[in-house]
């Protein structure tokens, strides 16, 4: 395909997309008839021929009907509808019990995104926190105040530089981790009643977190790449049918793909144009395992509202993150005053000490180089293990794995039971959606290396999958058996 063909490609998918986000918002109901080839391209600025490739594609996914010699016909309601903004609905008792689960002691540790102790420098955190807190104990009698420790500040305004954001530190509030970071940003910006765009699968942290602002959420499928569709994202901020878009645009949970920054450069400037916020979750960001660490979208928009920390990197239980917006920057700092007050001063030393004298970026090299080998090794085991059909994500970054089972498989939620039963823990799809639409998926933590124990649970998975399957395997052939983006096979 030629570069001008690649362009009139993305040109018709991009006139479908917005015309389906008006289908799926009401703007037009079903029945009513659509402009005409030769009056889309006048609006559009398009040729005719991308007009009626992009009338064409809207039929092929029965969102339009063609009608001899009159034209092009919203389709009946019957037609799917993917793009609407829902109010999460409340949690039924099963999915309560697995949520409530997930996270809790079990043998095998499958179902976190994080990793084992030695990963992390603990020893030499605890040296300096022990140091933080005999320097100033007076610190520990003293009411937490404040938009944070200033040399702690000074080290991630400087670290931002290196992937594209030019910081001030006024405007960055230090916070109990990334989680309080994105409520803060999602409060400081957004009302009950908003629509907010999300990539799907989603954080199953960050979708109940919106259902209990009262704010509506769109899921927005992954395209083939494993990062969200973009033609279907922008449609959605041309038709104004979200306020916002919050997004883990770097190494994203679950799949660990990272929105190449072409793609995030034009997502922030028609984001801009239209007035919708990003809020973008990067905690995963500094476990890329690229030679260049990818950039949020605050490097391609001073608008964008930018939350992140280190629990992910330097310790778990240091609850230490950050939230950066100048727009809204006295909101947040009301908003925190106003919920917890201030953070906690000596792990903010220790931390700022470690970024500026203690090695960070060495401990970084090589918690990456142990994350890429331990994501290779689970999901080889995965590829072997499984049967015919199975699909494993390619992470580019970060704990996890997504996998989806072949067709006819048991159900995660079953699975899910039967693995506790064992003590293995895993993530069941159905927590990383509004809905069923990943009941025969799950999500993978690689972060605590490979041993008999986790090599067992792989081979137990695999076998509970393989006996829930039909006895005739035939129709299942050897090249169903691909990841997500490009073949693979058995290692």
């Amino acid at each position: 395909m030629t570069s001008q063909e690649a362009w009139q490609a993305a040109r018709y998918r991009q006139l479908a997309e917005r015309i389906k986000v008006s289908i799926d918002s009401g703007a037009l109901q079903p029945g009513t008839r659509l402009p005409s080839v030769r009056t889309l391209a006048a609006q559009y600025g398009v040729s005719q021929t991308t007009a009626l490739n992009a009338l064409r594609t809207l039929e092929n996914q029965r969102y339009a009907e063609a009608r001899p010699k009159s034209g092009f016909f919203v389709a009946q309601a019957s037609a799917a509808r993917h793009d609407q903004a829902k109010v999460i609905a409340p949690l039924d008792e099963q999915t309560e019990l697995h949520l409530a689960l997930v996270g809790s002691e079990c043998r095998v540790r499958l179902d976190l995104a994080n990793g084992s102790s030695d990963l992390y420098p603990l020893e030499k955190m605890a040296v300096l926190l022990r140091k933080a807190s005999q320097a100033k104990p007076a610190v520990l009698g003293t009411a937490v105040k404040g938009t944070g420790y200033p040399p702690l500040k000074a080290e991630i305004v400087r670290r931002a530089l290196h992937h594209g954001c030019n910081l001030d530190p006024d405007a960055l509030l230090i916070t109990n981790g990334c989680i309080e970071a994105l409520s803060l940003a999602l409060r400081a910006t957004l009302s009950a009643g908003d629509a907010v765009a999300v990539e799907s699968p989603c954080y199953f942290v960050l979708l109940h977190m919106l259902q209990s602002l009262g704010l509506r959420v769109v899921e927005v499928p992954a395209g083939a790449a494993g990062y969200v569709d973009v033609d279907r994202l922008l449609a959605l901020f041309e038709n104004r049918a979200v306020n916002a878009f919050v997004t883990l645009a770097n190494i994203n949970n679950p799949l660990g793909k990272s929105i190449p920054s072409p793609a995030k450069a034009v997502i922030a400037a028609s984001a801009d144009a239209h007035g919708i916020v990003i809020i973008e979750d990067d905690i995963f960001g500094d476990t890329a395992f690229g030679e260049q660490r990818p950039f949020p979208f605050l490097a391609f928009s001073p608008n964008a509202l930018l939350c992140s920390g280190f629990s992910k990197t330097l310790a778990p239980g240091l609850r230490i993150g950050w939230v950066y917006s100048r727009q809204h920057s006295r909101r947040l700092m009301m908003l925190k005053y106003t919920s917890s007050m201030g953070t906690s001063i000596p792990p903010q030393r220790a931390i700022a000490e470690m970024l500026c004298n203690g090695g960070y970026d060495a401990h970084l090299r090589r918690l990456r180089s142990t994350l890429a080998t331990q994501i290779r090794q689970l999901r080889e085991a995965v590829v072997y293990s499984f049967p015919v059909g199975t699909q494993v994500s390619e992470p580019e970054g970060g704990y996890v794995l997504w996998v989806q089972m072949p067709p006819g498989a048991l159900n995660v939620r079953e699975l899910f039971i039967k693995a506790r039963t064992r003590g293995i823990g895993i993530a069941p799809g159905h927590i990383f959606a509004t809905d069923g639409r990943y009941d025969h998926c799950f999500r993978l933590n690689a972060g605590f290396g490979w041993d008999q124990d986790v090599a067992a649970a792989i081979e137990q998975l695999a076998t509970w999958c393989g006996e829930s399957l039909a006895v005739d395997n035939r129709a299942l052939s050897p090249n169903r058996m691909l990841s997500l983006g490009k073949p693979a096979t058995p290692l």
